[in-house]
């Protein structure tokens, strides 16, 4: 695994990109008035909000952009599952896990990782932190979609994960915006090497 993924804990597998050039994502990290890291990065995306809304919340919309597999309980303590492995299956205990922390209706949503991968640094500090999605309206067609990871705190292994989560959340949003600017993956081209 080389970098997260919004819709896999904000954890994936670096893909083949190909299509037009990426708008930059906006950096806005901070300090909390505690101490504490927030790394907050942002992207505009040319889509209705019920648009962005469906890409984050069901099963179809984040294979749309995110993973080939993914099972999404969009409720109260539901967990979101996903994985990269097209022949993969729900349940497999490798699979990434999030579980719905709260939202407010087609504006935020807060998950917090439950399970991560092999592999993933410091997996024992992950229950420290949570990450927030926000929509905001700019325009008739375009939404800022603004994700928050909250709770770094000081200390080698948060830094290893505050860097692991900066590149591939920014990498995430990227492929958010990519699904509106040239529609759905397809998958079996894209894992194949052909596609984006």
């Amino acid at each position: 695994m080389k970098h997260p993924s919004i819709a896999a804990l904000l954890l994936g597998l670096s893909l083949p990109r190909g299509g037009s050039e990426d708008p930059p994502v906006q950096d806005s990290s901070f300090v909390a008035p505690d101490g504490s890291r927030v790394l907050q990065q942002s992207i505009v995306v040319k889509a209705s909000r019920k648009e962005v809304w469906d890409a984050l919340t069901t099963a179809e919309g984040v294979k749309s952009w995110a993973v080939p597999v993914a099972a999404v309980d969009f409720r109260l303590g539901g967990i979101w599952e996903s994985t990269y492995d097209p022949n993969g299956k729900i349940g497999d205990p490798r699979n990434i896990q999030n579980r719905y922390l709260s939202y407010l209706p087609m504006r935020m949503i807060s998950i917090q990782p439950v399970q991560a991968p092999p592999g993933f640094p410091h997996p024992e500090l992950l229950p420290n932190l949570f990450f927030v999605l926000e929509l905001e309206d700019l325009a008739l067609d375009r939404i800022r979609v603004t994700l928050s990871g909250v709770g770094y705190r000081s200390g080698e292994g948060y830094d290893a994960i505050y860097r692991h989560f900066e590149k591939g959340n920014a990498w995430s949003l990227a492929k958010l915006h990519r699904r509106f600017a040239e529609g759905p993956i397809d998958w079996g081209q894209t894992l194949g090497g052909r596609g984006r």
